[in-house]
């Protein structure tokens, strides 16, 4: 598996989840762009991802994380590498994560909430991500 949050990883993500059938479904009406930083022991790393296109996320971009929080993504989430790892992993609920601050997110969440239907989606884009 690539090295997480490597460049390659985040690839490997996004093609791992635009494969799944239930993904043109749950991306369907989605409107607005992601921005994530991951904080790094060696410096952030910044990730754009456009907003799907015909039910499949685009590739990402990786810029500064000053360049990601400057173009005010309509989503965002900012975390430890840590954080973010125990996130994938299950160890650490979203929830739980914004509440004590180990997780910042902005923006409309109403999109994500209205969802949750999908919630079967991102556990096996999960499981698919730890196999590789």
């Amino acid at each position: 598996m690539a090295e997480f949050p490597s460049e390659a990883w985040c690839q490997m993500a996004i093609r791992l989840l635009n494969e799944d059938p239930d993904a043109a479904g749950a991306a369907q009406g989605w409107d607005g762009d992601f921005g994530v930083v991951v904080d790094r022991a060696e410096g952030p790393m910044g990730i754009a991802i456009g907003a799907p296109v015909n039910g499949k996320l685009p590739e990402p971009r990786f810029l500064s994380a000053e360049a990601v929080e400057a173009a005010k993504p309509r989503f965002f989430a900012r975390a430890s590498q840590a954080d973010w790892w125990a996130l994938i992993e299950g160890g650490l609920d979203p929830i739980a994560a914004i509440v004590q601050k180990r997780l910042i997110a902005r923006g409309d969440l109403s999109p994500v909430i209205a969802r949750l239907q999908y919630r079967g989606l991102a556990e096996r884009w999960l499981e698919r991500i730890r196999e590789q």
